[in-house]
């Protein structure tokens, strides 16, 4: 506390600036309860600040939107305190400790540089932002400000995930030789004007191909994309139908021919189903299942080979906290409070990143789904910058995981 008195001194802060952030630090270090400040009043917005509330150590403090009528029925349904009809109004709140934005996606990125600019840690809705560039240029601002930032990866905070890496690196499964998944949800129902078809952040693979498109990172941690393909179907201008195979290469491995040095992910998305949303991480002494719903699992099914056509199964079931008290927009919401918790342990402990997904995952995340969208709209793609000041590996022939 002496050091931080100091600092802030010799930056000319007064006492009361002195008074507020020292609060601040100390809510978040001596466990009070850290307060969230939300940025959109929207279906996501809403089971996010449901799963707030039954989240040791997390309140709501605050919610805005874009009309303050909005802002006050969206706090009054949600039992919040506050709300603000402008964004700019809960960024210079105080009492605001973390931001979460739940805006549609083309909004993230201004919204994520306004609240990192304020200087609060930042949860952003995935995806990050709409592309590679504009990703990268959120992260770099984030180390310049010394601020958290993270993408809301939430399916690798649950537990059932994190397990899934726990096995994976034990060696359980012998190497991992493949990964294949899934996700589809049928748009039958959205109307002309539904978010899934905008022109510029609609799409499916926008919308879900980030769920499968990190599975890679789990197959195959600290490797690179050496190669992606990428086919799809367009409805409405945007793609509906995709399906993408992806080559990774461990960067610990020198180049060879040796194809143990490689590992696949496989998957496909679509809008035209309601698939069965499973995964299977294929190794070479058996497999692991995430059961359906893979991107909120709570069934991890180990398969063990004993010989051709003899296996052994083990089945570790992760439920989900009681979800029946209320209702929810969109099935599983109550998993949020995974990485709610989550983010509360990484700024308790003043890390700028989560562990579970890091700066370094969104920015491959983010160059993969890019090079999906560029093959199957034919758009050329948008490179990498070359004047990027992150230390992370993302050149167009190497993206680390």
């Amino acid at each position: 506390m002496k050091l931080l008195t100091t600092a802030l001194r010799a930056a000319g802060g007064s006492s009361r600036a002195m008074s507020k952030m020292m609060t601040k630090t100390m809510n978040r270090n001596q466990g009070n309860p850290i307060r969230w400040g939300i940025l959109s009043a929207g279906k996501i917005a809403s089971d996010y600040a449901k799963a707030i509330s039954v989240t040791d150590g997390a309140t709501t403090h605050a919610v805005a939107a874009r009309s303050l009528e909005r802002a006050q029925t969206f706090a009054r349904d949600h039992g919040i305190s506050t709300s603000y009809g402008t964004y700019e109004d809960l960024l210079a709140d105080p009492d605001v400790d973390v931001v979460y934005i739940g805006s549609v996606a083309d909004q993230h990125y201004d919204l994520a540089t306004q609240s990192l600019l304020a200087g609060k840690p930042t949860v952003v809705e995935k995806p990050f932002t709409l592309n590679y560039q504009d990703t990268s240029d959120i992260i770099n601002l984030a180390k310049t400000q010394n601020v958290f930032l993270m993408e809301g990866m939430w399916t690798r905070c649950f537990p059932a995930m994190r397990y899934v890496r726990t096995l994976i690196e034990s060696g359980e499964i012998g190497k991992l030789v493949t990964v294949q998944g899934d996700f589809g949800w049928s748009t039958e129902d959205c109307s002309p004007q539904d978010r899934i078809w905008c022109p510029d952040a609609g799409g499916m693979i926008l919308d879900i191909g980030m769920y499968m498109a990190q599975l890679g990172q789990v197959a195959f941690p600290n490797s690179t994309v050496e190669k992606i393909q990428a086919v799809g179907l367009q409805k409405n201008g945007v793609d509906h139908t995709v399906a993408a195979t992806l080559l990774y290469k461990y960067r610990n491995k020198v180049t060879s021919s040796n194809n143990n040095d490689n590992g696949i992910l496989q998957f496909y998305v679509t809008g035209e189903a309601n698939t069965e949303e499973r995964v299977v991480f294929q190794g070479t002494n058996g497999r692991i299942v995430m059961d359906s719903p893979a991107h909120v699992p709570t069934r991890v099914r180990l398969v063990l080979d004993e010989g051709r056509g003899s296996t052994e199964e083990q089945i570790y079931d992760f439920p989900l906290p009681n979800d029946t008290w209320t209702t929810w927009n969109y099935p599983g919401s109550i998993g949020f409070t995974h990485q709610i918790q989550a983010v509360n342990e990484a700024l308790r402990a003043e890390e700028k990143q989560c562990i579970h997904f890091t700066h370094e995952d969104s920015l491959q995340m983010a160059y993969i789904l890019d090079e999906i969208l560029a093959q199957v709209l034919d758009t050329k793609k948008q490179e990498p910058s070359s004047s990027s000041s992150s230390n992370v590996i993302v050149s167009e022939e190497e993206i680390s995981a």
